[in-house]
C-alpha cells in the first residue's frame, strides 16, 4: 500500500514535512545525551536525539516508524584528519528512521559544507546521512528495552564524564565551518 493511501489526509503529509524540517534545522552537535525533550530547549541535537524526537510524532501522523542503525566510518566523511585521529575507533553507529519502510534522516542541519542537509517530501526516502557499512532495523520495543538497560548501567557505574576530545574538536570545527559559509 502506498504511503499516501495509509495517511488520513494530505495535511498530515504536510505536517510531517514541517516537523522533519524543524528537527533537521536544529544545529547538530556531538556529546549530548539522547533525551529528545531537550532538542529545542538546548537548541542542539545529534542523530539519536533528533530521531527519538521525530519517532513518536511521525507515529501520531499515521506513519509506521521503525528505528534504523547504520554502522559507518567517520573517515569517510569530509572531516579533517587531525580531528579523525582523535577517535579511538572510527567505526560508529548512526541512528535514523524508517517511515513506512522509507529511510528518513534529519541529522545534518543546513549550511555545513561537505554535508548533505536532507529535504523530505513526506513520502519518499531521503539519503542516509552517512555512508553505511551495515544497516540494522529495530522496532521501538527493542529500543526501549535497550534504553532501560543503558539507564541502569549509567546509574551503577561512575558518574564521571570521560574527556571527549573528538566530540569537542568536531563541534568546534563544525561551528567554524558554518561561520565561514
Amino acid at each position: 500500500m502506498a504511503l499516501k493511501e495509509t495517511l488520513k489526509s494530505p495535511d498530515l503529509i504536510q505536517e510531517a514535512i514541517e516537523l522533519f524540517t524543524r528537527v533537521r534545522n536544529v544545529p547538530y552537535r556531538l556529546g549530548l545525551d539522547g533525551n529528545p525533550n531537550k532538542l529545542f530547549s538546548e537548541g542542539a541535537g545529534h542523530c539519536t536525539r533528533k530521531h527519538l524526537y521525530l519517532l513518536p510524532r511521525l507515529k501520531q501522523l499515521s506513519y509506521k516508524v521503525e528505528i534504523g542503525i547504520a554502522l559507518f566510518d567517520w573517515r569517510q566523511l569530509k572531516i579533517p584528519n587531525a580531528i579523525i585521529s582523535l577517535l579511538k575507533n572510527p567505526i560508529q553507529k548512526h541512528m535514523f528512521l524508517f517511515a513506512n519502510n522509507q529511510v528518513v534522516d534529519a541529522t545534518w542541519h543546513p549550511g555545513i559544507p561537505g554535508f548533505t542537509s536532507n529535504e523530505w517530501d513526506g513520502v519518499n526516502a531521503t539519503p542516509l546521512g552517512v555512508p553505511a557499512i551495515k544497516i540494522i532495523k529495530l522496532n521501538s520495543t527493542i529500543l526501549k528495552a535497550r534504553a532501560l538497560a543503558g539507564s541502569l548501567k549509567r546509574l551503577i557505574t561512575s558518574a564521571d564524564q570521560e574527556p571527549t576530545p573528538f566530540n569537542d574538536a568536531f563541534n568546534f570545527w563544525l561551528e567554524k565551518q558554518q561561520q565561514n559559509s
